[in-house]
């Protein structure tokens, strides 16, 4: 029989278990969810139809009106479809893209769209060591406070491979410099759920110190800088100030390194956020570091991840990628190895 006290207990288990629901998500990707949600339920309301639980047939022709509008390409089509989904698992209804028929459904929207600008999208490409190379001579050259700010954080991300929305979090407090090298951390991070823990390791300074190092010397001195100027150490180091922390910061400043330094990608290649992990991975493994280890850089449970989704194995080696890359080599001495010239140098 119930009493009022176990009642009470209950409650207050439910109120702390939907504590631990909305503190399983970032802000940023709360705000995603929320804005796809209230699309979905406007669309709902506007036709008469039920948004939760919704039928299967309700989402299918959401799927179409969506592409009526010619507003949402077919790469972005999950996020337009994942929250609507989510939010049907946490109320314990079964979520409605599991019917066999939104595999055809995505199908079609790929091909008309295919068909509708003469050919399929851009693939997203490794970003090559030699545009970081430039990125560093931007920010050693006479750069303004912007440039410099968001070269430093490009570049860091490209040594730690770093994931975009992690790049974007960075400290003052998780880059700390020593004589072996660059000391970092990520206190947050993507697979906290799986490590229980942060991701904390050393980029090697050059075998002949860091003279002969001008990318980790110059983020020396720009964290210095930073500093000095009354930044804090738990502010972020490279987000410009007040911006939302999350992966368009990364993508935006990206795009806006390209624009300062008038380089496009090749024919069929686009360059994104993700492109700096998948170029950093792809210039690595160019020169020989061992896919073991640029997996664990990347905080990879499995090298058939970072083989299959990051590393891109006809890159070729470059005197860049041995500037950036040739300290993860246990043997190196510091010479840069084999280089062969291609389209970017």
């Amino acid at each position: 029989m119930w009493t009022k006290r176990s009642s009470r207990g209950w409650h207050d288990g439910a109120t702390r278990a939907r504590a631990l629901l909305q503190a399983a998500y970032t802000a940023n990707t709360k705000r995603n969810y929320m804005g796809a949600w209230d699309r979905f339920a406007t669309y709902c309301a506007n036709c008469h139809l039920r948004a939760l639980p919704a039928d299967y047939t309700t989402v299918a022709g959401y799927v179409a009106w969506l592409h009526a509008k010619d507003t949402v390409a077919h790469g972005f089509l999950s996020g337009y479809l994942a929250p609507p989904d989510t939010l049907h698992e946490l109320a314990g209804y079964e979520p409605p893209t599991r019917n066999p028929i939104f595999q055809r459904l995505r199908k079609g929207y790929q091909r008309l769209e295919a068909a509708s600008v003469g050919g399929l999208p851009s693939v997203i490409g490794p970003l090559p060591a030699v545009v970081l190379d430039r990125a560093l001579t931007l920010a050693t050259a006479s750069p303004t406070a912007a440039q410099r700010r968001t070269c430093a954080g490009l570049l860091t991300a490209y040594l730690m491979f770093n994931r975009p929305g992690a790049a974007a979090a960075m400290r003052a407090v998780d880059c700390v410099f020593g004589p072996e090298g660059l000391h970092v951390q990520q206190a947050f991070q993507k697979s906290e759920l799986r490590t229980g823990s942060r991701v904390a390791f050393t980029i090697p300074v050059h075998p002949l110190k860091y003279q002969h190092d001008p990318v980790l010397c110059f983020l020396r001195s720009y964290r210095a800088d930073f500093l000095a100027a009354g930044g804090r150490l738990f502010s972020p180091l490279f987000a410009p100030p007040g911006a939302n922390l999350g992966p368009r910061v990364t993508s935006r400043g990206l795009q806006q390194v390209l624009t300062w330094l008038q380089v496009a990608p090749p024919v069929g290649i686009k360059w994104r956020g993700k492109s700096i992990r998948s170029g950093a991975a792809s210039a690595a493994n160019s020169i020989g570091v061992p896919l073991p280890v640029v997996a664990a850089y990347m905080d990879h449970k499995e090298t058939a991840t970072t083989a299959r989704h990051y590393v891109d194995a006809r890159t070729l080696p470059t005197a860049a990628a041995w500037a950036f890359f040739g300290r993860y080599i246990s043997h190196w001495n510091g010479i840069p190895g084999p280089v062969r010239r291609c389209g970017y140098a």
